[in-house]
Order: structure tokens, then C-alpha cells, then sequence
């Protein structure tokens, strides 16, 4: 019946979702005065108490297909449903069902009105009707009842048909709600089976080509060609890792064992550091690159570094990834404000890539459903970094946000609050004491290293030690010299990405050297990549350090301070 009236009556009515509710209430009313009044009274009556009935209905249905507003209605359905009911009590003198107008009242203002607003429209028209009772002296139940009788059973079935209503609301609310998270749950389930299937083709092509170069490299008697497929399965192993990574971040972010890390770091240097990890990419698309970092942001300060490398490396792997060869990329850094040591820090990485549709960014935090999109089958990647940073700064109390135009660029927004490392006081300032660099004539060490520049700057640095450097251009070269000379060296600077042999693979090869000196001479790792998962890669290796890049001289002095048995 519902259905029916729903169809056929209210199909354009948008007003009141109850409406069918309503109107059948009343017509049942109508129905039973009908019927009392032909059994027990004349025909007259009953004609007159059917057409007040008919046209209450009707009233009704056409105040709910009209244009009104829902505040509107809320006064004016009932009133008109108040005022039939009424002049058909007053005209009989008396209705035992005159009560029954109030259930379809309620309702119709519950439908509509706000609580308050319902409470303001209930105390009217009690005071109206009370008015209207004691102005007139009018008992509308007959012997025995009085006038204060009629009043309160008034206000009585108004209450009591009220809570009723409120319940039944409830009872519909918490339906709905549970429907809505069983809506959720359901999407969230086929997301994460969207999820896997992408992340399985993901972990596919890497690993495709890690067995396919293997094979290539196996079977080629071409020094170069097993070195071109050396170098593709270094790349392969790389990207491998980074899905991995991901994958175990958002594990530990949604089992509730993600923590942070607090230590004291250098923020210009922990931005270099994220910059060095895409150069490359940057290098091979040709894209312009700029920095402008703030010089207010103050040297020092307490936060996990690693973690806030990794969302600034995120951003700018993305920004790299979706802008065009010659495209621009910018990072900047600004401090908004300092108040008793703790810094609001604000980074923006823009580009002018491709831009985030209207269809994605409703979902780009969301775990597992940007790894649905045909954006990640298209660019590579789990789709997973943007939530991670995400789930990173809302442990840290920081916020993520970002500004798109399609074919134009994007910039995202990265607020921070960290600690800063209270500044010198002012005697301190004027720690100038002279330095004198620690010496290290007669000792020896090897520098494996591949770019010039590095190796350059590496040699100007430790040039007031004096101390004896010998450099190796790769890995291969690494070795050959280590095994040449092994009770010669003291220690081992080694650079973990080299071409034809990695920094990992050098170091399992020097472990494996049959010498004495080979298992027991210290090496650390050089290298951009600085979060803890590449260090444990590290020491798992066989190296029994890190130090990471841009190098710092005071770290490295540190370095040959502990592994040479040196003080100052």
C-alpha cells in the first residue's frame, strides 16, 4: 500500500519521506469516523464528517506536492489536518477520536522541523487549543469530562505520540546506520581485493625482470651485456623495495604499530637527502628542478627525520612521476611561526604534470582505493605513498592538503609542527674557539665511489687529516683493490649505488675474500637512501655503518674517529 501511494501520489514530492506514512494514517482516520458515524448517527452526519475526512486528505496531499518550503508545510499541513478535525468535533459536539489528529501531526511536523523547532510548534498549539478550550468553556469528550480533562488528554496523547515517533526515528536511524556501514565494509573489501590484484602486478613486472636478466646475464659471454643486466636488475631489485616498503608501512599503520622516532636532525640537510633520492628520475626526464627553503627555518631541530624524508620523497616522487619530460617541479619551505620552541613549518611541492580529476581526489588519502586507478596501472607504483604520508602526519599532528588543475600542475600543502633546538645562549655564542682538525697521517683508507664530483669533494674535506685515499670508481674495482692489497686498508667507505657492481654486493664479495683483514676491516655505507629499511639492507649486507648524503664533514671525521681508534 505504501509502494503504491509512494508511486502513484508522492512521486514528485520530495518534501517529507513519510508522506505515505502520513496519508494512510489520516485515511484510516477518515475511514473510521466514517464508519462510526453511519453506525451509530444519522446520514446527514455522516455525510458531513466523510467530506471533512475527504478533504483533510486532500488538503494534505496537495500541501505535499506543492513548491512550498519543508518549513512552510511543517505549520500548514498540520494546522489544516488541526482545523478539520476540529470544526467536525464542534459540529457533533463532542469526538471521542477528536485525539487521533495529533499522531498525524506530530508526525508531519517531526518530518519536517528540527527538534527546537518542534518544541516551539508543540508549545503553540498547546497554548492555542488551551485558548481556544477555556475561552470557550467547550468540553469536546462530553459527560463525564471537563474542560481541564480535554486539556490534558491533549497534551498526553501529543507526548506520548511524539516519543513514539522519536523511537520509531531512532529505531530508523540506527537501521540506516547499519546498513551504511555495511555499505562501507562491503566497499572496503573490494577495494583491498582491487588493492591486491594491482599490487600482485606490481610485484610481477620487477620481478619478471629481475629472472628474466638473470638469465641474460648467465648466458651472455659479452662483458657489457651482463653489465646491462646487472644494471637492469639493480633498478628492478630498487623499485621491488619500494613496493615492499610501502606495503609494510600501511600494514604496521593499520594493525596500530606504526610509531615514531624522535631524534635531534639538521632540516635542510633531511631535505637534501629526499631531493638526492629522485635526482636521477629528475635527471632523466629533462625537468626543472628549484628549491627555496625558508632561511628562518632554523638549523636544528627534534622530530623523526626518516619518516619526514619519506613524505617529502613521496611528494616529490609523485610530482616527478606525473609531469612531463621539460616539466618543472618546486619545493618550498616556510616557517610560519614559532611560539616556545615548537616551529609550524609549511613545505609545498609543486609541478605542472597532469593534475588530479575531480573523480580521484574525493579518494587520493584513502588506502587501497588509489591503488584501484588506472593512474597507477598507467604511471607504476602501489598508489599507496599519498595515504602513508597522510597516516604519518596524523601521527605527528601535521595536515596534508593539495591545490589541482587538469593539464595545469598540482601543489601539495604539508604542514608540521616540530620542536626547535633552543638557539646558543648569547655568552655561548660569542662554540670561537679555533678548530683544529683531528690528524690522520699514516693511515689509509678506500673510498668506493662513482661520481666525480663526490669523489672531489670527499678528498677536499678530509685533505686537513692527512690521511691516504684510495678511491675505487665502481664495485668491481672495489674489490680488486681491497684483494690486492687487504692488510693495507682500514677502513672502507663504500658507495651503495654504483654501476656494473653495488655497494651490497662489494661488500658480501670483500666478506667472502680469503684474508684475515677481509671479515674484521670496518665499512660503512654513502649513500641518499637513509630510512631505516635501507640502513638494516646495509648491515645486513655486511657493512657495519651508515652515514648518508649530502655528506657532513663532523660525521665523517666521527666515523674515522671510531672505526681508526682516534681521539682529539
Amino acid at each position: 500500500m505504501l509502494q503504491v501511494i509512494r508511486k502513484h501520489i508522492f512521486k514528485d514530492s520530495n518534501k517529507s519521506t513519510n508522506a505515505p506514512q502520513i496519508l494512510l494514517t489520516l485515511c484510516v482516520y477518515t475511514f473510521l469516523t466514517s464508519l462510526y458515524t453511519i453506525l451509530f448517527f444519522s446520514t446527514e452526519y455522516f455525510l458531513v464528517r466523510a467530506t471533512l475526512g475527504v478533504l483533510m486528505v486532500l488538503s494534505y496531499i496537495a500541501l505535499e506536492r506543492t513548491t512550498l518550503s519543508a518549513t512552510t508545510l511543517a505549520f500548514l499541513s498540520p494546522t489544516a489536518i488541526i482545523g478539520f478535525v476540529v470544526i467536525g468535533a464542534l459540529y457533533f459536539n463532542g469526538d471521542f477520536l477528536i485525539f487521533t489528529y495529533t499522531m498525524g501531526a506530530a508526525m508531519i511536523s517531526l518530518t519536517y522541523m528540527k527538534p527546537k523547532g518542534l518544541a516551539m510548534y508543540i508549545a503553540a498549539t498547546s497554548a492555542m487549543f488551551a485558548l481556544f478550550l477555556f475561552g470557550f468553556n467547550m468540553n469536546l469528550l462530553g459527560h463525564p469530562y471537563s474542560v481541564i480533562h480535554n486539556y490534558l488528554s491533549f497534551v498526553t496523547s501529543v507526548t506520548l505520540n511524539v516519543l513514539i515517533y522519536i523511537l520509531c526515528k531512532s529505531y530508523a536511524q540506527t537501521l540506516s546506520a547499519l546498513t551504511e556501514a555495511k555499505d562501507a565494509a562491503n566497499q572496503a573489501a573490494l577495494a583491498k581485493g582491487a588493492f591486491l590484484s594491482n599490487i600482485s602486478h606490481e610485484i610481477r613486472t620487477p620481478m619478471n625482470a629481475i629472472i628474466g636478466m638473470t638469465a641474460i646475464g648467465k648466458s651472455s659471454n659479452e662483458l657489457d651485456r651482463a653489465h646491462y643486466a646487472l644494471d637492469k636488475i639493480e633498478d628492478a631489485s630498487t623499485h621491488l623495495l619500494g613496493i615492499i616498503n610501502d606495503v609494510l608501512d600501511m600494514s604496521k599503520i593499520e594493525s596500530g604499530k606504526f610509531e615514531l622516532s624522535f631524534e635531534e636532525f639538521d632540516f635542510v640537510k633531511m631535505v637534501q637527502r629526499a631531493i638526492n633520492v629522485v635526482s636521477l628520475q629528475l635527471h632523466d626526464k629533462n625537468q626543472q628542478f628549484a628549491i627555496d627553503i625558508d632561511e628562518n627555518i632554523h638549523e636544528k631541530y627534534i622530530g623523526d627525520d626518516q619518516r619526514l624524508a619519506q613524505i617529502i620523497t613521496n611528494l616529490l616522487s609523485n610530482a616527478v612521476k606525473f609531469t612531463p619530460s621539460g616539466g618543472r617541479v618546486c619545493l618550498t619551505a616556510r616557517l610560519l611561526k614559532c611560539e616556545n620552541d615548537i616551529c609550524t613549518i609549511q613545505i609545498e611541492i609543486a609541478d605542472t604534470g597532469i593534475g588530479i580529476s575531480p573523480e580521484q581526489r574525493p579518494l587520493l588519502f584513502q588506502a587501497f582505493h588509489q591503488a584501484e586507478s588506472s593512474t597507477v596501472r598507467k604511471f607504476g607504483g602501489t598508489g599507496l605513498g599519498l595515504s602513508i604520508s597522510k597516516n604519518i602526519l596524523d601521527v605527528m599532528g601535521g595536515r596534508i592538503w593539495f591545490e589541482s588543475d587538469i593539464g595545469k600542475g598540482t601543489t601539495f600543502f604539508v604542514m608540521i609542527h616540530i620542536e626547535r633546538v633552543s638557539l646558543p645562549s648569547a655568552e655561548e655564542s660569542n662554540e670561537p674557539a679555533e678548530y683544529t682538525p683531528i690528524s690522520f697521517g699514516g693511515r689509509n683508507i678506500l673510498i668506493a665511489e662513482d661520481i666525480d664530483i663526490n669523489r672531489e669533494i670527499v678528498e677536499v674535506l678530509l685533505e686537513p687529516t692527512n690521511i691516504a685515499i684510495t678511491f675505487a670508481e665502481n664495485g668491481i674495482e672495489a674489490v680488486r683493490i681491497f684483494s690486492e692489497a687487504p692488510d693495507h686498508y682500514e677502513l672502507i667507505f663504500m658507495d651503495v649505488q654504483m654501476p656494473e657492481m653495488d655497494g651490497y654486493e662489494a661488500t658480501r664479495r670483500i666478506r667472502a675474500i680469503d684474508t684475515p683483514a677481509a671479515p674484521i676491516i670496518p665499512i660503512v655505507a654513502m649513500t641518499a637512501n637513509v630510512f631505516r629499511e635501507d640502513i638494516e639492507r646495509c648491515i645486513d649486507a655486511g657493512m657495519n655503518d651508515h652515514i648518508g648524503k649530502p655528506l657532513d664533514i663532523s660525521e665523517v671525521l666521527q666515523m674515522l674517529q671510531k672505526y681508526l681508534h682516534l681521539t682529539g
